[in-house]
């Protein structure tokens, strides 16, 4: 078994849900199931970011759901998207979808499904212009590679990131490894200001006013990098395993 990871990138105006990703660092999504065969996808997916993006995204599904110009990554049509959202909260959603697609060059799960077959396990995350897969498979990728990157839509590019024996690929309940910029700077912001002494110097909402974001925005960024923080002394200090970082050594891509 090896594992396949690579990244598509999306320009500007592409795609209407991945704009939303490009305009707002904060929305972060990651795969916690995707399956596929040569007739369909489906998955799990969780969405995070602050409640007016994820409205926001909301309606960016529906608008696809009910279009019926829609496209694959690779130009083929979508015959039929569906989707169910399986929890909501303000800061986060679960998405059950399925979506199939037409004659033409197919997006990545059924170019992959095509290839491999049965076995294949495939997890995703978005966040920015960036789509990243991960694939853990059994057999060669090429075939995959060379049919995805010949057929992309105008205004995506496919990078190969590592190709090799696989790291224990486990769902550690997060959806976020590192801080984003926009988060380290309003923990950072906080810490300046005098949020964590007692008695406290600012509230939130002064700070949102001094560093020029909403309270809201800022309450979000300050709330998952407290997250973070409190997720890395659990696995610092009371020996819990909650991450294994992949390998990030690079591998030549070879069949």
């Amino acid at each position: 078994m090896r594992e396949f990871v690579f990244t598509v990138e999306y320009e500007k105006g592409v795609d209407g849900v991945m704009d939303l990703f490009i305009d707002n660092p904060d929305l972060y999504a990651r795969s916690m199931e995707i399956s596929a065969t040569n007739e369909a996808v489906w998955g799990i997916e969780k969405i995070v970011g602050p409640a007016a993006v994820l409205d926001e995204f909301d309606d960016a599904l529906e608008r696809v759901a009910d279009s019926p110009g829609t496209t694959g990554m690779c130009e083929a049509p979508v015959t039929e998207y569906e989707y169910t959202i399986l929890s909501s909260n303000a800061e986060s959603r679960k998405i059950h979808w399925l979506r199939r697609e037409g004659d033409g060059s197919r997006s990545i799960p059924l170019v992959a499904a095509k290839h491999i077959g049965e076995g294949l396990i495939m997890r995703t995350e978005r966040r920015g212009d960036q789509y990243r897969w991960r694939m853990l498979i059994d057999g060669t990728v090429s075939a995959i590679h060379e049919e995805v990157r010949a057929n992309l839509r105008e205004g995506l590019s496919l990078t190969v990131e590592r190709l090799g024996t696989p790291p224990c690929l486990v769902d550690d309940g997060r959806v976020q490894q590192t801080l984003t910029p926009e988060q380290k700077s309003a923990l950072e912001a906080a810490i300046e200001r005098g949020y964590y002494e007692e008695p406290r110097q600012q509230s939130v909402a002064e700070i949102a006013e001094d560093v020029g974001v909403s309270r809201s925005t800022f309450q979000y960024r300050l709330n998952r990098a407290e997250a973070w923080l409190a997720q890395q002394f659990a696995a610092d200090s009371l020996d819990v395993d909650l991450d294994v970082d992949l390998d990030p050594e690079d591998i030549e891509f070879i069949q």
